[in-house]
């Protein structure tokens, strides 16, 4: 009886009995399930702050190449295809051409590039920003995109072709809320004023220009409320 008790004894001692392997195992696999789902919840979180800042960082480099386009601007003569020149500047609520020494390939190097904005619903209601540039070849190119003009008590107003999407056209700004572009004005001695509908005087470009952009409710990215440039050589050159 003596040898058996101690027989029992010896082998406790040896190792685990099943119903202890059992309990390690369960207490194992809850731990692993534990770090696992802790795991996804940290990964999901890094993914969302990543996906937050990359989108962060997209609307500050757009709001950046804005200003930038807009800030160089250039007055220029556009010859029509009646053999006529006209001052070539497009500012209306949802669309805008001009001329401009920055672009979104080339950045500030030298060159003339046609820059056109154009504002346009999306599926949803909301608004997208858009971008065509191009590299101006001749004055001949940017006199077909002028379709007429129009007297106003202000001045002229320039009739332009509508903008064309292609493959070329960047979206700069989506899901808004509003979006619309205003032009400061300044004809001496009138007080200068923001109109959203530019009319020819005088040859000169806008003293300013913004472009107002509000996110919609379910939009959690940073969009600017408006980007505002003072454009630097607003009047045309002798040429």
């Amino acid at each position: 009886m003596k040898t058996n008790n101690l027989s029992l004894r010896t082998r406790r001692a040896a190792g685990f009995t099943l119903l202890e392997l059992l309990i390690s195992i369960t207490i194992l696999s809850l731990l692993a399930t534990i770090i696992l789902f802790g795991w996804g919840i940290a990964t999901s979180a890094w993914q969302k702050a990543n996906s937050r800042l990359s989108q962060d960082r997209k609307v500050l480099a757009t709001h950046h190449l804005l200003q930038q386009q807009m800030a160089s601007m250039v007055p220029y003569r556009a010859r029509t295809q009646r053999g006529g020149q006209e001052f070539f500047f497009q500012g209306e609520p949802q669309a805008a051409r001009f001329l401009s020494h920055y672009s979104l390939t080339g950045r500030a190097r030298s060159g003339l590039y046609l820059i056109e904005y154009q504002v346009t619903e999306q599926a949803g209601g909301t608004k997208q920003l858009l971008l065509n540039e191009f590299p101006l070849t001749s004055k001949e190119e940017l006199g077909a995109l002028i379709t007429g003009a129009e007297a106003s008590p202000r001045g002229r107003v320039l009739q332009f072709a509508p903008f064309k999407r292609g493959p070329q056209t960047v979206v700069l700004l989506e899901d808004l809320e509003e979006c619309h572009f205003e032009y400061y004005s300044h004809r001496p001695p009138e007080p200068g004023v923001w109109t959203d509908q530019w009319t020819s005087f005088n040859e000169e470009l806008p003293r300013s220009m913004t472009i107002r952009a509000v996110s919609s409710a379910e939009t959690s990215g940073l969009t600017p409320v408006s980007i505002t440039s003072a454009i630097r050589d607003f009047s045309l050159r002798s040429e």
